[in-house]
């Protein structure tokens, strides 16, 4: 879904340089949700989501129950690169 993004976002030009500069910044549609590559790092940002399991005498297995959306913008992963 990235590199179909990337080339839309190019023309089709999937040179390296070129498709690095198109994916820093991008966002794009995941079966999660929307993933972006940070700029600074091309660290992959997504919401998470914390659950807990549910016991539910209707199913022989542990139910998923949401507990919150963690959206990546409440997420303080350190950038480490030194660029």
């Amino acid at each position: 879904m990235a590199v179909v993004t990337a080339l839309k976002a190019s023309n089709g030009d999937a040179s390296a340089n070129t498709l690095i500069k198109t994916m820093e910044g991008m966002s794009f549609d995941t079966p999660k949700g929307k993933m972006t590559f940070r700029k600074e790092d091309h660290q992959a940002m997504q919401s998470m989501y914390h659950f807990k399991i549910k016991a539910d005498p209707a199913f022989a297995w542990g139910v998923p129950e949401l507990v919150r959306e963690i959206k990546p913008e409440d997420m303080n992963i350190p950038i480490k690169n030194k660029r």
